[in-house]
């Protein structure tokens, strides 16, 4: 019995994450939300988590999900999905379980698409390409039970100073935790609140209402199809809105 627990707006983490649920057996997917909502103790021998890099860290709804995790495998591993630089994400996430006493078997990270940041087309299509056999690569080793943790690495620059001062610009500056709706824009087809797993989003007369429990990860800022919502200063127009073009709304809301 495996699990795999997971955190995923635009799509990345979650297509990594069905790769390898598709060759360990007997596995499931559960996001990250979900188990924070209802916490138990999990029995599967093989416990992974897969999910986007934030600032140079690991999400901080992902540090507090493993914290509160349940939790005593045989095998654990761990893959981060980053734009470009993990920081000490992986690193992080080795700390944390073993403050539980989980050991992290294995880690590895994965370069994709970033969804923060507008990436022109032609660099989406090749970034995704060179993906493919790096998922392959990555899913076959965990497959095997593989151990390997040479991709945690220590990162004193963002730990004493890059992940603070990079978030305090997103909230104070770029004001990145304020969501809102254009109500001009928003044509209440409700795809906002299905794709958020946090279930942040509720629709009050039609409209997406955002409470106090955003995981940040602009998943109902891509999938919407009118872009309508924005994240503070932070807008986005259709020619830069990006999901994995691998997942799909039914993906996306667990249904397939």
């Amino acid at each position: 019995m495996a699990v795999i627990f997971y955190l995923s707006g635009s799509g990345n983490s979650l297509y990594a994450a069905r790769q390898i649920a598709d060759r360990l057996e007997n596995c499931r997917l559960e996001t990250i939300g979900s188990y924070l909502r209802k916490p138990y103790v999990v029995q599967d021998e093989v416990v992974g988590v897969v999910c986007p890099v934030y600032c140079f860290a690991l999400p901080p709804v992902v540090a507090q999900f493993i914290e509160k995790l349940q939790a005593k495998p045989n095998y654990c591993f761990g893959v981060v999905t980053i734009g470009g630089n993990q920081g000490r994400a992986l690193k992080q996430m080795s700390e944390i379980l073993a403050a539980k006493k989980i050991i992290l078997n294995y880690a590895q990270t994965v370069v994709m698409p970033d969804n923060f940041f507008g990436i022109p087309l032609e660099k989406r299509v090749k970034l995704l390409e060179e993906a493919e056999p790096a998922i392959a690569k990555i899913v076959g080793e965990i497959a095997e039970g593989k151990a390997d943790v040479s991709a945690v690495k220590e990162a004193y620059l963002w730990k004493l100073f890059g992940t603070s001062a990079s978030w305090w610009y997103l909230k104070n500056r770029l004001k990145f935790e304020e969501m809102t709706v254009d109500a001009t824009k928003c044509i209440s087809c409700g795809i906002c609140a299905e794709v958020c797993q946090m279930e942040n989003i509720t629709i009050v007369d039609g409209k997406p209402a955002f409470g106090n429990n955003c995981a940040s990860c602009l998943g109902c800022f891509h999938w919407c199809p009118q872009s309508a919502i924005s994240a503070g200063k932070l807008t986005l127009d259709n020619n830069k809105r990006y999901v994995n073009p691998n997942i799909n709304l039914r993906m996306m809301k667990g249904e397939e």
